[in-house]
């Protein structure tokens, strides 16, 4: 009986097994199996006369099976290129910071087609980063911020996996290279940078992450005494908070981030800036009068002056007053400056006072504030009344019986001259202003009881003459 070969399968894959047998042979008879430049194998055939054997596939070619008493057989083998698996591993970003989050994905295929449900170790060498499933795309990936700055080779090798290919084994790597993590810088700054007490303050924190603004950041302003307020980070990176709670004295005001979505790690990062607040500025009004020495009935302008730590404050009102009652209001100019011009202050010192009754627009709080000046007023001197005569009225009527000029001279120029009959405190007939030489005269008509007084007298600013008052002879 002639030998058979089978090849089972008859086309196989590089590495892979394939079974030679035999029928036909005699019991008992040693077959002989050849295939290519391996070793051959020899098998005894059962009391049927079949034998087999077992090989590894390398190349296609011819394998025979040969037996002292049945002969010789032979049979092809086509081997076809084993299936390749492939791992490729990427990183993103590709210019990670230290301590920034980095991406791994590992893709694995077979063939060129994804190989799902492989599971991925990521290591370095200094330990494991964790593991990742394949999906349907063939990826497994792992997100990890541990990467220390420098270079880091990242492995990522299949463990397990369910396919034609032999992947458990295969891996790739992906060179990383961290840099140092860019440094979050916060810097705090006052305005006016020499307020004083009251006056407010704006307080500004610039927030950058390696030299850029963080824009967005959450900044907490606050002292030792607790929190100022709270600002967010412009486009410039600036957040700002004013104030004018400021003690005086020196303070030092802390800016803390407490939130910013950044590269850098900015929360709990903080600058400290010290602001010296002075002492609020104090008002003051002083008191002036001109002429310096005025005399009685003369005008005298009172000026009150208005500073604010020596600034004058404009627009201020002011009330001018004495123990007698109010002289007037003013306001004050650019110089700070109000008057008022009086001429009904007594002969004698008078204290002059001026109160601000209203101020806006100073940093001092002027309500209030009051200054004095002490006017002094001097008797007239030199007030000489004349003989004046009385001539009978055409007819002469009870009531207007007569008609006479009182006259003095040696008043002060533009001060009132009063004329009385019968003493300083009697009647008055008529009054004059003074003039220029400080002459007054005025003509009244008197009653038939006057034309009786044998004498009138003069008076100005606190002073009198007397003199004589007759019918005229001429």
């Amino acid at each position: 009986m002639a030998l058979a070969l089978t090849l089972t399968p008859a086309t196989v894959a590089v590495g892979q097994t394939f079974t030679a047998a035999v029928t036909g042979a005699a019991p008992a008879e040693v077959i002989t199996f050849t295939y290519d430049a391996v070793a051959p194998q020899s098998a005894t055939a059962d009391a049927l006369g079949n034998a087999s054997v077992t090989f590894t596939a390398t190349t296609s070619g011819t394998v025979v099976a040969a037996g002292a008493t049945s002969g010789a057989a032979t049979a092809s083998l086509t081997v076809t290129a084993a299936a390749d698996c492939v791992v490729t591993l990427t990183s993103t970003p590709a210019n990670p910071t230290a301590g920034q989050p980095v991406t791994f994905t590992a893709t694995v295929t077979c063939d060129g087609v994804p190989v799902e449900g492989a599971t991925v170790v990521f290591a370095t060498t200094s330990g494991s980063l964790g593991i990742g499933v394949t999906t349907a795309a063939g990826q497994a990936t792992l997100t990890t911020s541990l990467l220390p700055a420098g270079v880091n080779v990242v492995t990522a090798t299949v463990v397990a996996a369910t396919t034609t290919c032999t992947c458990i084994g295969i891996s790739a790597t992906a060179t990383v290279t961290v840099t140092a993590a860019e440094n979050c810088t916060v810097t705090l700054t006052s305005t006016p940078a020499k307020p004083t007490a009251g006056q407010p303050v704006t307080l500004t924190a610039t927030v950058t992450c390696g030299g850029a603004p963080v824009v967005g950041a959450t900044v907490l302003f606050s002292t030792t005494s607790g929190p100022l307020g709270v600002g967010l980070t412009n486009a410039s990176g600036q957040a700002t908070v004013t104030t004018g709670t400021l003690p005086v004295g020196s303070t030092t005001v802390t800016a803390t981030v407490l939130a910013a979505t950044t590269t850098c790690t900015c929360v709990g990062v903080a600058a400290t800036a010290t602001v010296t607040v002075g002492a609020a500025p104090t008002c003051a009004v002083t008191v002036t009068s001109t002429p310096a020495s005025p005399s009685p009935g003369q005008p005298v302008t009172v000026t009150a002056t208005v500073t604010c730590g020596g600034t004058p404050v404009p627009g201020a009102t002011v009330l001018f007053s004495t123990t007698s009652g109010p002289l007037g209001v003013g306001l004050t100019n650019a110089s700070g400056q109000a008057t008022v011009t009086t001429s009904t202050l007594p002969v004698g010192s008078t204290i002059v006072t001026a109160t601000v009754l209203t101020a806006t627009g100073s940093t001092c709080n002027c309500v209030g504030a009051s200054g004095t000046g002490t006017v002094t007023v001097g008797a007239a001197t030199g007030l000489t009344a004349h003989p004046a005569c009385y001539r009978l009225s055409v007819p002469p009527l009870p009531w207007a019986f007569a008609t006479a000029t009182f006259s003095a001279s040696g008043a002060t120029p533009g001060a009132t001259v009063t004329f009385h009959l019968d003493g300083p405190a009697g009647p008055v007939v008529c009054t004059a202003v003074a003039n220029a030489s400080g002459n007054a005269s005025c003509t009244a008509t008197l009653n038939i009881g006057q034309v009786l007084f044998a004498g009138y007298t003069a008076t100005s600013g606190g002073v009198s003459s007397s003199s004589t008052l007759s019918i005229c002879l001429t």
